[in-house]
């Protein structure tokens, strides 16, 4: 059967085609090559099922060097499912997650985190560029009242790295919230749904942006730079690791067939793949970012740090852009005005990057730039 064609077309006025891209999200991006060829490589013979295989039995070794500590692995399909088994790991139902309240696991997961905590709830703290500072979280559990048998038991912050806005925790920003919450009894959970591409751009390493930094347990994700269905909750703490053998399985996560999810997880870090796809992502963001910067009546809401931009588009621009074949992805920034988030990915093609930029230059060239 022959699958049909799910991309848009836009004609020229003669009739021919134009090619499309649109720049929505690097989840949209293929798996590599290189994680590709290492699930074909494990597709051969018979292996000991629910994570008994040689390659998750290799986990431990491999991200315990890339984190420079012990580190234990849960492999997971989704970063919902990542972030729902992490908090549910050091939340009980009577307990409360302190986070931003545009975090991911607020407005965009379905209740996971309460639902796999059996109950637990949120406290919203406002930031900007989507950060908790260190007085609002200070200012937030003085409120909140630690120990207090009539509200929930404070028991965890959620930091996101980049946040939502695409912009980073400084490791000393990261340190100071953990003292914080230790000294108040709480875990310090860390959504690392782009941290390869905050690790690049931070010039840290994974240890500093983790558990030297006082993380205890993070989502590691790694689907939006390049794997398939493979992220991973990784904690450095052998009792919640103990917690999380339970609930990993309990969830439905403990999967028949996880060489194939391990397999990607260890070619990952081979040859620091992480590191080449995400360089690659930030620098197409920063080229899309200088071309826009160079047209008029152009605003960006956050600093781009990553591979995200969100960005008030004059209409005539966003115009130009649509009829030379980009889907831009309308975003909510405020203000009423015309808001977009552009996000790049490790395999955006030279052609796609160059057409935006020409597109940019014409707009930037033109005498009349009326919106």
């Amino acid at each position: 059967m022959r699958l049909p064609n799910m991309a848009a077309v836009l004609l020229r006025p003669g009739g021919s085609e134009i090619a499309t891209y649109h720049f929505n999200s690097d989840n949209g991006a293929p798996v590599c090559d290189q994680v590709m060829s290492a699930v074909l490589r494990c597709n051969q013979g018979t292996e000991t099922a629910y994570g008994a295989d040689h390659l998750t039995a290799g986990l431990s070794t491999a991200y315990g060097e890339f984190f420079e500590r012990e580190s234990f692995v849960f492999p997971v399909a989704t970063g919902t499912d990542g972030n729902g088994l992490a908090l549910g790991a050091i939340t009980p139902p009577y307990g409360t997650i302190v986070c931003h309240e545009s975090s991911h696991i607020v407005t965009t997961e379905g209740g996971a985190p309460e639902f796999y905590s059996g109950g637990g709830r949120m406290t919203l703290l406002q930031g900007e560029h989507n950060k908790i500072s260190s007085a609002s979280l200070e200012e937030a559990l003085r409120k909140h009242g630690i120990g207090n048998v009539h509200h929930m038991a404070a028991s965890a912050i959620s930091v996101t790295q980049a946040t939502e806005a695409g912009v980073l925790y400084e490791t000393g920003e990261l340190s100071e919230l953990s003292e914080i919450a230790h000294r108040a009894g709480l875990k310090v959970h860390l959504d690392g749904a782009r941290i390869s591409n905050a690790l690049v751009s931070s010039g840290v390493t994974p240890a500093e942006m983790t558990w030297k930094a006082g993380v205890d347990i993070l989502t590691f994700g790694t689907t939006k730079n390049g794997t398939m269905n493979a992220e991973a909750v990784i904690t450095f703490d052998p009792g919640i690791a103990r917690v999380l053998g339970f609930l990993h399985k309990r969830a439905g996560h403990l999967f028949s067939k996880m060489r194939y999810m391990s397999a990607q997880l260890l070619s990952f870090l081979d040859n620091d793949l992480w590191r080449t796809n995400a360089l690659q992502a930030n620098k197409n963001a920063a080229r899309i970012e200088a071309a826009l910067k160079r047209c008029a009546c152009v605003e960006f809401a956050h600093p781009v740090q990553i591979n995200e931009l969100f960005v008030f588009l004059p209409r005539r621009l966003s115009e130009s852009l649509r009829q030379r074949g980009f889907h831009l992805r309308p975003w909510d920034l405020g203000e009423g005005r015309d808001g977009f988030r552009l996000v790049m990915s490790y395999c955006d093609k030279a052609e796609e990057i160059q057409r935006f930029e020409d597109t940019c230059n014409e707009y930037a060239s033109s005498s009349d730039v009326a919106d």
